[in-house]
């Protein structure tokens, strides 16, 4: 039987093997998490305030706002120590950012009355969403598969999960309004 001593000093062991880009990955889940949770608590009442203009409930906007902040810092805390459950949460939050990229392109159509020239727009959401993509794909490579032991599994199936996941969100997202 392994204890748990032994298992957080396998994981010590293990983060001096972190590769570079997992360790920046961290880093940048970690400040964009904690960025998000802590702009929500500076601008909780503009936050509510925003969800009318938004068309969602102001519950569910400071739920999502605190839930992708969470998300970020939580991922952070798995990558660093090479915890399977941080790839997964990395994964999720690089799928949903995606998800909610495409949402604005596509939304975009509709407002281009308002917003006169969108071909700007289109761009700035398309770099976001190559961007995420490009994360993805760093996570499923092999140096980070290696790194959180996901060698064997078949990347397609939690890109599936994590794209199924985030989609039913956007549609839960867009009932409540």
């Amino acid at each position: 039987m392994v204890s748990n001593q032994d298992k957080w000093q396998e994981t010590a062991e293990a983060s001096y093997d972190r590769p570079m880009g997992v360790t920046l990955l961290a880093i940048l889940l970690l400040v964009s998490g904690g960025a998000m949770a802590i702009t929500q608590v500076m601008n909780f009442n503009a936050l509510n305030e925003a969800s009318d203009v938004l068309g969602v409930s102001s519950t569910f906007l400071q739920i999502s706002v605190a839930f992708i902040g969470g998300l970020g810092i939580a991922a952070a805390a798995g990558m660093w120590f090479g915890l399977r459950w941080g790839w997964w949460l990395a994964l999720f939050y690089f799928a949903y950012a995606i998800c909610r990229n495409v949402n604005v392109m596509i939304t975009i159509f509709s407002l281009a009355d308002e917003l006169g020239s969108t071909m700007t727009y289109y761009i700035k959401y398309g770099i976001r969403v190559a961007w995420n993509a490009f994360l993805i794909a760093y996570l499923c490579r092999e140096t980070a598969s290696w790194y959180f032991k996901t060698n064997d599994t078949k990347k397609w199936k939690p890109l599936a999960a994590a794209f199924g996941a985030a989609i039913a969100l956007f549609v839960v997202g867009s009932l409540t309004q």
